[in-house]
């Protein structure tokens, strides 16, 4: 295949990777209620094989294996892998792998191949969704998630709009369909991309839940320092530079903020298809 994710491989296991590793546990608490309807959906049973594409730290693989399916996870980020194989210690029905799923191919094919918002960062997802169809036995189904439009996600716009004026602009401007978050917000690009990949019987469920991102501003913003547009402003951004830009963000989050915490709305879409 003429797939070329390097340069995901190199984001996931330098940067991003040991940043969620360093924050699992609040990702998997705030995305828990997206991944919960996710994992419903896809309703994986004791007698089939799962493909968990960007299973990451391991939730996701996790909570399918209690099916009593076989599950693979696979992902690009060593670190997480590692994270994801001390979860799942002494569980016979999972398999970890550091792998590119868009060449990962199996001896067998899967019943169901799952993600939660691990489809998004294809450099050529026409190819990557034809290499998954591949996997899938002619009866199996796809089922994922993927985070609608920036402006439906006040949860990481809302820090972004705020530290923009204090990043440079980047260079080529970055396009809608690039490899990123929301490169799938577009369900008729998604759907385009599944049906040249040869699946059938496609659906776009718009879900939404409350994203909880701490219980006060401090928080927040430690939260906020790993993942998002403030740990970019982490890396990039120096000195008075770097300090006024996490202000702005937490600025922008302190009228939110409530007695119980901050929780802002996080809209994704469940995607289903068939072989």
């Amino acid at each position: 295949m003429s797939q070329d994710n390097s340069a995901q491989k190199v984001y996931w296991n330098d940067t991003a990777g040991p940043s969620w590793v360093a924050a699992q546990a609040n990702l998997d608490a705030m995305l828990e209620p997206l991944s919960a309807q996710a994992i419903a959906r896809a309703a994986a049973r004791s007698n089939e094989q799962v493909l968990d594409v960007g299973c990451g730290c391991g939730a996701t693989t996790l909570a399918l294996a209690e099916s009593g399916a076989q599950v693979t996870g696979v992902d690009l980020s060593e670190p997480m892998i590692n994270r994801a194989k001390e979860r799942a210690a002494g569980s016979d029905n999972i398999e970890l792998i550091v792998k590119d799923a868009c060449v990962y191919d199996t001896k067998h094919q899967f019943d169901l191949i799952f993600s939660r918002f691990g489809v998004m960062f294809f450099a050529d997802p026409y190819e990557a969704f034809g290499h998954l169809h591949a996997q899938l036995k002619p009866d199996g189904r796809l089922v994922f998630i993927c985070w609608q439009a920036p402006d439906q996600n006040p949860w990481m716009a809302l820090p972004g709009r705020a530290v923009a004026p204090f990043l440079p602009p980047l260079d080529p401007a970055p396009q809608p369909t690039d490899p990123g978050p929301f490169a799938l917000a577009n369900p008729d690009y998604c759907s385009d991309i599944l049906t040249q990949a040869g699946f059938h019987s496609i659906e776009h469920q718009s879900i939404e839940a409350g994203m909880y991102l701490g219980a006060d501003l401090d928080e927040v913003m430690n939260y906020q320092r790993f993942v998002g547009p403030v740990a970019r402003v982490v890396k990039e951004l120096q000195g008075e530079q770097q300090e006024a830009a996490i202000a702005a963000a937490r600025a922008a989050f302190e009228p939110h903020m409530t007695k119980s915490g901050l929780s802002l709305p996080g809209r994704a879409w469940l995607v289903s298809a068939t072989a």
